[in-house]
Parts: C-alpha cells; structure tokens; sequence
C-alpha cells in the first residue's frame, strides 16, 4: 500500500522544447538567421576592442602615458584633481580610439542580407520557436581539393550560435547537418569559404589570436565531421 502511494518522478524535461535543425524555407526564419550572423560579427567588434586594450603592450604604453602625463601636471600645477581629471579624459579618448579602429565590424554586419545571401542554402537550429543558431552553406561547382574540374562542393559562408547558447553542441550539430546535406548532394566536400562572414579581421596579428583560435577549431571540428560522417568516400548523381 506504501508502494502505491508514492507518486511517481516528474520528467525533469517535461515541457522543455526540443531542438530541431533542417534547411529553412520560410522567410521569417531566414531573416531571423541572418540578423544572427550580423549580430555575430558585430559581436567581434567587442571581442577586438577586448583584445585591444588588455593587450600587454597597450596596457603598458596606457600606463606610462597616464604616468607621465598625471606626474607633469601635478609637478607643474600641483593639482591632483586637476590632474586626475586630465587623465580621465586621456583614457576616455583612448577608449574612443579603440572604438574608431573596430568600426569596420559594424559596415561589414550591415552587408548580411538576401543580396549577400543569394543561393545559398540556410541551416537553422529552433529551440521552440526561437532560431538560436545557423550554418549557411554556398553550393559551388569548380574545380575542388581533388582536382576535378567539375566537382559538386558546398562552401560556410556563415556559422554561428546565439551567445547564450554557445558551447552546449548546437554548432557542431549545424556543422553535422551541413555535412549530411552534402552528402545527399553528393557533393565532394563542404568547407569553410576563405570570406566568411566572420573571416574580417581589422586589427593587427598579434590582436587576433582569440580570432584564429576559433577559427582553427571550427575548421578541425568541421574535418573530424567530414571524416567520420556516413557516406564518406562515396558520391551519388546529382
């Protein structure tokens, strides 16, 4: 009778949306996948402006600048308020600088529309109703890594996940999905296109490390998929 009493465990998953992931007809969801990818790359404008001014050689010319300039006014006018908000100023100008030297990223974001997405086919990952990511894939004809003058390929021309759901698996499943729609086509292969719409760098190498990082990485997950994926080796008839 205790038995019997005893309610049974609640789903904790109960009520919670699955993820779907499929090539996208319709046109609100298109243009919700597109406002992703600008998004994204008007994000690395702050992840640039980031890397700019905890970069150890800026920090440290920052720091001499506001030194000296701090010690001059004080050693000359003998008033630290005054020389305090001299030095405010100083770095907020800076700040404005770093600000000017990124704004490439915002120009580059405000060309990702239909004319920019053209034939390509859009991937979009839902969780319930909301699109929180997207894979963007170009098929191309030409010759292709293998030499062959006509082959069938699929070029990413954009990649990415909304932050908040970034690093939890949705982007290699987008990166799956890509590779099964390749593999229906009986494309040769899929790859990164080399202007990509996160493939802009404005600053300097030594402020792109993070940059080239991720790239590296979604290359390497894209070759792991490639290489264990169902089909692999075998071409169908377009």
């Amino acid at each position: 009778m205790a038995d019997q009493d005893v309610a049974p465990p609640e789903d904790p998953l109960a009520g919670v949306p699955e993820l779907q992931t499929y090539i996208t007809h319709d046109e609100d969801e298109k243009v919700k996948a597109l406002k992703l990818v600008a998004d994204s790359i008007a994000q690395m404008r702050q992840t640039a402006n980031n890397n700019l001014i905890v970069h150890p050689l800026n920090m440290a010319i920052a720091v001499a600048v506001l030194a000296l300039v701090a010690r001059y006014m004080y050693e000359s006018m003998e008033d630290v308020y005054l020389a305090g908000t001299t030095c405010a100023g100083i770095l907020m100008a800076m700040f404005a600088g770093l600000r000017y030297l990124t704004q490439d990223y915002l120009y580059d974001a405000e060309k990702i529309n239909f004319g920019w997405l053209g034939d390509a086919d859009i991937i979009v990952t839902k969780f319930g109703d909301e699109v929180i990511g997207t894979v963007v894939v170009d098929w191309v004809s030409g010759e292709g890594r293998q030499k062959r003058k006509k082959a069938w390929r699929g070029e990413i021309i954009a990649w990415t996940v909304r932050l908040k759901y970034r690093k939890k698996g949705v982007g290699a499943s987008l990166l799956e999905e890509a590779v099964k729609e390749a593999r229906k086509k009986g494309a040769e292969t899929v790859e990164f296109a080399d202007d990509h719409a996160n493939s802009l760098r404005v600053l300097y190498a030594m402020y792109n490390g993070s940059f080239d990082k991720r790239e590296q990485k979604a290359r390497d997950l894209l070759s792991d998929l490639l290489e264990t994926s169902p089909g692999r080796g075998k071409r169908r008839s377009r």
